[in-house]
């Protein structure tokens, strides 16, 4: 079976049930971290998904689950909860799985259930495969997981009043603003909703990335209020109405990283093109000082960065490798939460430094976590390097 007839697949059996639960695979998920117990971890806000009782307040709660994986044989797993460590999981499944669990950290993980016993799941390991799930349900997994509910989408766990200071904010709003104006209406929400003077570069970046998804969610049940209300009565005017909103949640998470670092940095004035420019049609996310230095062959090669910004990177961080010919240390910026240790090990052969946001680093194999930098560990850098006071 190809890619494209599994992510397929994926997608049909989501829309059948019309629930999952989904998360990207951590180090904890797989072991690699040192942890006793085995199993992937659930979240309990997806506790309705596996259970009909009550979270218990003492003692063990567990059943057994029949696991449907495509392309091979179905398997008896474990869904487990104990209320001494608070911790919830689902045990016996990689040992019965098709998978080679330590090369699947940062992969995502769909459970969809059939019955209150039985499950499908799916499992995605590249971004392209990734993308297009998250994007079609339009999730956002800036916590690590996702709850879906048909109907109700994924729930979007923030405070009533700043879903009213949203409401407000977007009630004159008529037309999706474009991917810069999104970015700018987010972090203003986000900056005056709790009343933030001072920008923590690692924690308000997901922050905002966060913000920016919910603000879009909210835009697009307004916007698409009427349309959505109206039957559609050809066939090829409800597939150009879906292609048409998928490639717009395409295009805002795409650009939304981006716009948000570009922030930052011009906040903490910092010295930057973005995109640079180097060799030929070559455009580096960011680079510093600038393209006009990079150009100029007196410019010292030392004095020169660039650093790329990708949601995720298990398989692009390769792209940024010949971006810059002159840098041979290259950074990059990503929210990826988990990469295996072979994927590190590349990474650090091709002489790139990834830079992540300091609450993600847990998500990484234990002995691997020193290799990060956290995004105010690169600007620090950067200011000392060019002298920003």
């Amino acid at each position: 079976m190809s890619e494209n007839e599994l992510l397929s697949n994926a997608i049909n059996a989501a829309n059948l049930s019309g629930r999952f639960f989904c998360k990207f695979v951590s180090a904890n998920d797989v072991g690699v971290n040192g942890a006793h117990q085995e199993g992937v971890y659930l979240n309990k806000k997806s506790w309705s998904l596996f259970f009909k009782e009550p979270i218990p307040s003492s003692g063990i709660l567990d059943k057994f689950v029949k696991i449907h994986i495509e392309n091979w044989k179905d398997f008896t797993s474990r869904i487990v909860y104990y209320s001494s460590k608070k911790e919830f999981r689902i045990t016996q499944f990689w040992t019965n799985s098709p998978y080679n669990k330590e090369e699947l950290v940062g992969a995502l993980i769909i459970f969809i259930p059939v019955s209150s016993e039985d499950y499908k799941v799916y499992l995605f390991n590249t971004e392209e495969e990734i993308e297009l799930f998250i994007n079609t349900f339009s999730l956002s997994l800036i916590n690590n997981f996702s709850i879906y509910n048909k109907g109700f989408g994924q729930p979007l766990a923030i405070e009533e009043t700043l879903e009213s200071q949203i409401n407000q904010t977007i009630e004159l709003i008529q037309d999706f603003p474009n991917t810069t104006e999104m970015s700018k209406i987010a972090r203003n929400i986000y900056m005056s909703f709790y009343k933030k003077k001072q920008i923590n570069a690692d924690e308000d970046l997901l922050k905002w990335v966060e913000t920016e998804y919910t603000v879009f969610r909210f835009l697009e049940k307004k916007i698409y209020h009427n349309q959505l209300m109206t039957p559609f009565l050809e066939i090829e005017a409800l597939l150009e109405f879906a292609n048409t909103a998928l490639n717009r949640r395409k295009s805002r998470a795409g650009k939304s990283l981006e716009h948000h670092v570009h922030y930052i940095f011009s906040s903490f004035g910092l010295p930057f093109d973005n995109p640079g420019k180097t060799e030929g049609k070559k455009k580096p996310d960011f680079l510093f000082p600038s393209t006009a230095d990079y150009m100029d062959k007196k410019f010292p090669d030392e004095m020169l960065m660039m650093l790329g910004a990708k949601t995720t990177c298990k398989d692009r961080w390769r792209q940024i490798l010949n971006e810059a010919n002159r840098i041979p240390r290259k950074h990059l910026l990503t929210l990826q939460q988990g990469v295996s240790k072979n994927q590190m090990d590349e990474m650090q052969t091709e002489n790139i430094t990834l830079v992540v946001p300091k609450p993600l680093h847990k998500m990484y194999p234990n002995e691997y976590q020193h290799r990060l930098w956290t995004l105010t560990q690169f600007i620090e850098f950067v200011k000392e390097k060019y002298g920003v006071k």
